[in-house]
């Protein structure tokens, strides 16, 4: 008896002792939709976050502005690698804090994979590596999945891009005037 404590001891330690490397740090199912933030802003410009929970503390927030989230809608897809993007952001809370950093190889694409405008629905696409902001560590989360934006939480999602469509209008109609 002695002999499985110690034995099954051992195995325990072995394998929490292996939970700092990269890839240990991979979240397995979907992350189930909790909501849509908005009126904020992110790079100067309106913004909502998306946030994907598996429970309270477990959270993943993808943040998108309107300039970035007209990217999506009219060519399929916007991303950020190594922040050098600032109209997209995505961060993670799991077991620590990731982000996407500058000097890491880290990165977010959004692929809107489907739009119902009748039936209010988007399904998008997101894959990330969010790594820790901790200079001491290079602990790495990889995520892939999809989700659907419904109902009310999308007509936020589209509230923006209807914001960033009459803000181009009048920036297009200025720009008619300024060039007569």
């Amino acid at each position: 008896m002695k002999k499985i404590t110690i034995a099954g001891f051992a195995l325990a330690a072995f394998l929490l002792a292996g939970c700092n490397n990269a890839d240990d740090h991979d979240i397995n199912g979907s992350l189930t939709q909790v909501g849509v933030a908005n009126d904020f802003y992110l790079n100067n410009a309106p913004a909502a976050s998306i946030i994907l929970s598996k429970d309270k503390s477990h959270f993943l927030t993808l943040s998108i502005n309107s300039n970035s989230l007209h990217t999506l809608l009219t060519k399929k897809e916007a991303m950020n690698y190594n922040q050098n993007n600032p109209n997209i952001d995505a961060s993670l809370n799991w077991n620590g804090h990731f982000i996407i950093d500058k000097n890491k190889p880290s990165g977010l694409v959004l692929r809107l994979e489907s739009l119902n405008k009748e039936n209010n629905t988007a399904k998008i696409h997101y894959t990330a590596t969010l790594v820790s902001p901790k200079a001491d560590t290079n602990k790495t989360i990889q995520l892939s999945d999809s989700f659907t934006l419904s109902d009310s939480n999308w007509q936020k999602i589209d509230k923006l891009y209807q914001q960033q469509q009459k803000l181009q209008a009048k920036q297009d109609s200025q720009n008619k005037e300024t060039s007569k």
